[in-house]
């Protein structure tokens, strides 16, 4: 009799043992799924900017070409797609201020100001203001540059914060 009593009184203590620690571990569990889905809904959101930057990056310097060209109805095929390129890049740098962190929100805007930079020398000529070299005019050139550098600075703050 006693060892079944004390057999029972074990299995009631590794039972209540059991659930306390399944009480206490389960938040620590549910914590780092929702800490997991956090990064990777940040590293998407990441990647996408990285994307949409990048497009709008080549449909700037297809404007320009265009343009020097002469080529209106190219020109503005590509204003179109630039334009959508940059509202997701305004879409995503709002979720990106909302979800943090700052590092990586600056890193976004720097993009941005760079894209905006090479906005507004998206229609400058040749050098030489003719349309005679296949290169970019030196103000598109340095612009596309400084984009590029911003875009390769945000993906290593965009790693760093999503790893």
């Amino acid at each position: 009799m006693l060892t079944a009593l004390g057999a029972a009184v074990i299995a009631a203590v590794a039972s209540l043992v059991g659930v306390t620690l399944g009480a206490l571990v389960e938040p620590l569990k549910l914590n780092a799924a929702r800490r997991a889905k956090v990064r990777q809904d940040r590293a998407d959101r990441c990647g996408r900017y990285i994307e949409a930057g990048a497009r709008a990056r080549q449909h700037l310097v297809s404007i320009n070409v265009s343009y020097r060209q002469k080529a209106a109805e190219r020109v503005s095929g590509y204003e179109d797609e630039y334009y959508t390129a940059r509202a997701e890049m305004r879409s995503l740098l709002g979720l990106l201020v909302m979800s943090g962190p700052d590092e990586l929100v600056e890193a976004a805007r720097e993009v941005r100001r760079k894209d905006m930079d090479l906005h507004h020398v998206r229609h400058e000529p040749d050098d030489d203001g003719e349309f005679t070299k296949v290169v970019l005019p030196t103000p598109v050139r340095d612009a596309v540059v400084a984009l590029d550098r911003a875009i390769e600075e945000f993906a290593l703050v965009a790693r760093k914060h999503t790893a």
